[in-house]
């Protein structure tokens, strides 16, 4: 590419013929005809001592008759010529920095000059290519945004500029500016999104600022600069650790503001990441304990349930949780027994019991239940149903007499009922229960009497018929 600039013998020859018709036309530019006249004065004395290659001493005379007349395309022009031209005289000498802003300059008085353009694109790659001690990294950056200004497809110019902010993000995360270090980092993978060594970077950056704002006590920045952070680096096992005790702590915080859906979702998300996490498992359990018991009388009872049978199966032994389950599930069973259906309110008390043991309400109402059904049955001539029945009853509710007295009567009838069919051991063996479970019952102390008696005698027949047998009587004999 050439230099970009202009050759002064032709641009002189056109340089007069301009002054002549300039002096010529009738308008003027500047509303003061004496700022006209001078500005008109300033250009002449700043375009004679370009022509004679004093750019130096040009460029203020010129810079004066664009401030006077400063929609003058002409004075303009021949500024941006200068300033063009001494930039690459600084450039050419060694100064690069200097260089660069002088064309910069040009840039910014004639933008659509194409040598002025390609003459900063090459002046700012040879100052990105020097020392620190000859120019700043700021000032590297600020020149290559202004190339990618000029020219947003520029390749090298991306990849130069993403690799210094990078340079420039991990100084200032060393000195702990965590969020500009974040900052500088995301402008660089903008430029080069696929740059392995920036992701990691930034996540880095992302973590560490995450860390810093969650010992400031500030979880919601953390939360979202760790998840920036596992984004960018999925599979890495401290930030996904970090993220899941910081979605923890925030839920806590949430929860401090009665944000329940908000706590509920910030630890079913750490749960996520750290399945193991014992103290985020019995948050989220009591979470949905304390949701299911709240004041709220309007909260349907299987939507109680289901909030329960979450927390029991993150925390299944936790006593307060089985205590509440089984109160719910006793209220609703009385509610449906209540309402003639006894077989549900058997199965709600009967899963409710098998929670909690030592819930007396619980116990107590399954045996009344299974006692009614056992007095059915007995009414109905069922006696081994409402024995049944009436044992479950008592294993439930053991030191209720009515439910023993009436479970010893049904033992009574049943002995009674085989008796009278023949079956003399089974009678004694159901009368002898029924005077057991109740030994002061008179009708019953009888029966057994007689069933013995009974028993007896038909042993002493057994034996008599033994005694009479012909072929044992001959042996005795011989």
């Amino acid at each position: 590419m050439t230099s970009g600039k202009i050759p002064i013998g032709r641009f002189l020859g056109t340089l007069f013929l301009a002054i002549l018709m300039a002096l010529l036309s009738t308008a003027i530019h500047a509303k003061d005809p004496s700022e006209a006249l001078q500005a008109e004065n300033a250009f002449f004395r700043g375009s004679h001592l370009l022509s004679r290659e004093n750019v130096s001493e040009a460029i203020p005379s010129l810079e004066q008759a664009v401030k006077l007349d400063p929609d003058n395309s002409k004075y303009k022009s021949v500024l941006a010529v200068a300033y063009n031209n001494l930039g690459l005289k600084l450039t050419r000498e060694g100064n690069v920095p200097e260089g660069v802003r002088y064309i910069e300059k040009a840039l910014a008085v004639n933008p659509d000059d194409a040598d002025v353009r390609a003459n900063f694109t090459n002046a700012v790659s040879q100052a990105v290519a020097l020392g620190e001690e000859q120019i700043k990294i700021e000032d590297k950056i600020a020149f290559l945004k202004k190339v990618l200004e000029l020219d947003p497809n520029n390749g090298p110019a991306r990849k130069t500029l993403a690799a210094l902010l990078n340079n420039m993000a991990v100084v200032k995360g060393r000195k702990g500016s965590r969020e500009l270090e974040a900052a500088e980092l995301e402008a660089a993978l903008t430029l080069e999104p696929s740059n392995a060594k920036i992701k990691k970077n930034l996540a880095t950056a992302y973590f560490n600022a995450g860390l810093e704002k969650g010992k400031a006590g500030a979880f919601q920045e953390e939360v979202e600069f760790l998840r920036k952070a596992r984004k960018l680096s999925p599979k890495d096992a401290l930030v996904t650790e970090n993220l899941g005790r910081a979605l923890s702590n925030l839920a806590v915080a949430k929860g401090k503001e009665k944000d329940v859906p908000g706590q509920i979702a910030l630890l079913k998300e750490s749960l996520e990441l750290t399945p193991g996490d014992v103290v985020t498992k019995k948050n989220l359990a009591a979470v949905y304990n304390n949701l299911a018991v709240a004041g709220n009388g309007g909260m349907a009872f299987q939507e109680r349930v289901s909030h329960l049978e979450a927390s029991l199966k993150l925390d299944p032994k936790n006593p307060s949780t089985l205590k509440n389950m089984c109160s719910v599930l006793t209220a609703e069973a009385i509610k449906e027994a209540k309402s003639g259906s006894s077989s549900r309110a058997i199965e709600l008390l009967e899963k409710a019991v098998k929670l909690d043991h030592q819930n007396k309400a619980a116990s107590s109402n399954l045996a009344a239940l299974y006692h009614n059904a056992a007095l059915k049955k007995g009414d109905e001539g069922k006696h081994e149903e409402e024995i049944r029945l009436l044992t479950k009853a008592l294993g439930y509710d053991p030191s209720n007499l009515e439910i023993k007295n009436d479970l010893a009567m049904a033992y009574n009838d049943h002995g009674v009922t085989l008796g009278k069919k023949g079956d003399t051991k089974q009678e004694l063996e159901f009368l002898t229960k029924a005077a057991k479970l109740v030994p002061g019952n008179k009708a019953i102390q009888e029966n057994l009497a007689r069933a013995k008696e009974k028993s007896s005698a038909k042993e002493a027949g057994k034996d008599n018929k033994k005694g009479d047998d012909p072929a044992k009587k001959k042996g005795k004999e011989s």
